[in-house]
């Protein structure tokens, strides 16, 4: 079937609009060119805030900003050695603002920071790398 050449916002009034005058939702669908789940989306939204305007979609906005992000990093280098529930404690305390860990890890992740102290070095030079086990 040709898919139909109207905005977003058109094709939501149109269809919508045909299912108010009567005509059954399966045949509305298919002459629209879209699924009976999402007709049925469009009529429940229409019901509820009286609108088809299109909905805000994305992802939710970081916890932390730029600026809380310096603070952080600040904390970082204050106590670099201090656990992750110290971290979360200290930030909570002196912000007032209370991160789950996951946040933490990605503030974390986003700012270069990690848990492993010094530089990763072979155990000893006797095998060389991806030999082990071989003879």
């Amino acid at each position: 079937m040709k898919s139909y050449k109207v905005s977003s916002q058109e094709l939501r009034e149109r269809a919508v609009a045909a299912v108010q005058r009567g005509e059954k939702r399966a045949a509305v669908a298919a002459m629209f060119g879209i699924s009976v789940p999402t007709l049925d989306r469009w009529l429940r939204q229409q019901r509820t805030t009286g609108t088809l305007a299109l909905q805000a979609r994305g992802r939710p906005r970081p916890a932390l900003t730029a600026d809380l992000l310096k603070q952080l990093e600040a904390q970082l280098r204050a106590r670099p050695d201090a656990t992750l529930q110290q971290h979360r404690a200290k930030w909570e305390e002196a912000s007032g603002h209370n991160l789950s860990r996951a946040s933490l890890w990605r503030a974390f992740d986003g700012l270069g920071w990690s848990r492993k102290k010094r530089a990763w070095e072979p155990a000893s030079a006797t095998k060389p790398p991806g030999n082990c086990g071989e003879t």
